[in-house]
């Protein structure tokens, strides 16, 4: 048998309303200086791929629109890139470079541009900033990255700012859903995640008891909560709820 410390939870309380975009979670500065939460927020957008290539790993925050362009260097103009895409795509927004690209496939002895990714790649490049962009500024997403990563400090290499990414995508991965599309607790002070998917003990009707049940049924019932897109801790609720309304009509 196996010992399980499992939480109860109250099913009542509805989603709450999308927050509004958060202005004060913007940070200004160079790249270097963006905190850890908005490199993990960007970088694992577009499922941790280039916005550009759509195959290379995400490797750095690319500016959609340059800063020399009078782009702000602010979270939301932030999009996932890799090495050789920012550097081939240089001081243009997605938009120029794309043009210039299709047009040095079109007239190569102009030299447009000196670097040009497949037509194919190419075509799809400003579905996929559109798509990216209202990704990053999801502003549930973003407060989830805030949330858990806030306090995170800065690493001095980009090397292991990259490591961070890299367990972060494995954290998430292991969610059956998007953890910030899931039901929040009511009356959240907004100070900290209040995801039942995430943070289930957080919720003001959250009891811990030990439960008893072989690990296979453990595992069953997990897998049998996440399909009906509950923490386990509601399922467990419901059916605790169930029990008693049937033992207090007998």
């Amino acid at each position: 048998m196996s010992v399980v410390v499992a939480n109860f939870l109250s099913s009542t309380a509805s989603e709450e309303e999308a927050m509004r975009a958060e202005r004060q979670f913007t940070v200004r500065g160079s790249r270097g200086t963006q905190p850890v939460w908005v490199w993990l927020m960007v970088l694992t957008a577009n499922e941790g791929r280039c916005v550009y290539c759509n195959d290379a790993r995400a490797q750095t925050l690319e500016h959609e629109r340059p800063v020399a362009d009078k782009g702000h260097d602010i979270w939301w103009n932030l999009l996932s890139a890799c090495d050789r895409c920012n550097g081939w795509k240089l001081r243009r927004t997605a938009a120029q470079w794309v043009v210039d690209m299709k047009l040095q496939l079109d007239r190569p002895e102009l030299q447009f541009t000196k670097n040009t990714l497949p037509r194919r790649t190419i075509d799809g490049i400003m579905d996929r900033v559109t798509r990216t962009r209202s990704e990053i500024q999801d502003s549930d997403r973003c407060r989830w990255f805030k949330h858990h990563y806030g306090d995170e400090p800065r690493p001095s290499r980009r090397s292991e700012t990259l490591d961070l990414v890299h367990q972060c995508a494995q954290r998430l991965s292991r969610y059956p859903h998007k953890p910030w599309t899931t039901p929040e607790s009511p009356n959240s002070s907004g100070r900290f995640c209040s995801r039942r998917m995430c943070c289930p003990e957080l919720h003001p009707d959250a009891q811990r008891e030990t439960l008893l049940i072989a690990e296979k049924e453990f595992h069953m019932f997990h897998a049998a909560a996440y399909q009906e897109r509950l923490h386990p801790g509601d399922l467990l609720g419901n059916l605790v709820r169930r029990y008693l309304a049937e033992r207090a009509s007998v």
